[in-house]
């Protein structure tokens, strides 16, 4: 049996809120894995939808739900390191 978090079997950011400034996310596809580096790690509410706004560099975000509070997410971005 697969333990169930947040309602679902895996809960791949489970360990998001743990993030903080200047850690790295790797990013791995079939094409390779790229490394992150996390620039900011923000409570938002679920409706701001402006942290997904087109950025010049290669950004990545990571938005998921803030355990007992409904109305809000937190919002994880970083930058490509090159």
């Amino acid at each position: 049996l697969l333990p169930i978090t947040g309602g679902f079997p895996i809960n791949y950011f489970e360990k998001i809120k743990d993030l903080k400034l200047g850690d790295e996310i790797y990013y791995k596809t079939q094409y390779g894995t790229k490394t992150y580096e996390v620039i900011s790690s923000t409570i938002i509410d679920e409706t701001d939808w402006s942290y997904l706004q087109e950025t010049e560099e290669n950004k990545i975000t990571l938005i998921t739900c803030v355990r007992n509070k409904p109305n809000k997410r937190l919002c994880v971005q970083a930058i490509e390191k090159v």
